[in-house]
């Protein structure tokens, strides 16, 4: 499958869920949500887990139509702020682009996930496909399935 059509699976589904790991790390879970089968350590339930999830990893900010609304290296309250605005939101676009490839999310809001990598490894971002148990991420400049 192309990496293409598998973009196109992104258009349409709602964002349910909008969570963060350790630094700053961010998923947004994509369609309809299903319970974790994950517990933490003090008995709640780990995030639940969409249709697709999109990872974006160290490097990433939301765009509004003319500047940089947020990023990763916004304060903690900011980031959630900004992130969870596109709750309920759908995907109207996405994108792969750049030499090295990058990742391009537009949402109905008028917002958009870009990543970007600043360090000296693979691009930090992918989108897994639940369904299929398959994921789309980059390996230097080739985009691996």
């Amino acid at each position: 499958m192309k990496h293409e059509d598998l973009l196109l699976k992104l258009i349409g589904l709602p964002v349910s869920h909008v969570w963060f790991s350790d630094y700053s790390v961010v998923y947004f879970e994509l369609g309809e949500l299903t319970p974790s089968e994950f517990t933490r350590r003090d008995g709640s339930p780990g995030n639940p887990d969409g249709e697709i999830t999109v990872y974006a990893g160290f490097d990433w900010r939301i765009e509004r139509a003319r500047s940089i609304f947020c990023s990763r290296h916004d304060s903690q309250k900011r980031r959630y702020s900004v992130c969870e605005s596109v709750l309920g939101s759908t995907v109207v676009e996405s994108s792969v682009f750049g030499r090295i490839p990058e990742l391009n999310i537009g949402f109905s809001s008028g917002l958009w996930l870009v990543t970007f990598g600043l360090f000296r490894s693979d691009p930090q971002w992918s989108i897994g496909f639940r369904q299929s148990g398959s994921s789309l991420s980059a390996r230097g400049t080739k985009l691996v399935l």
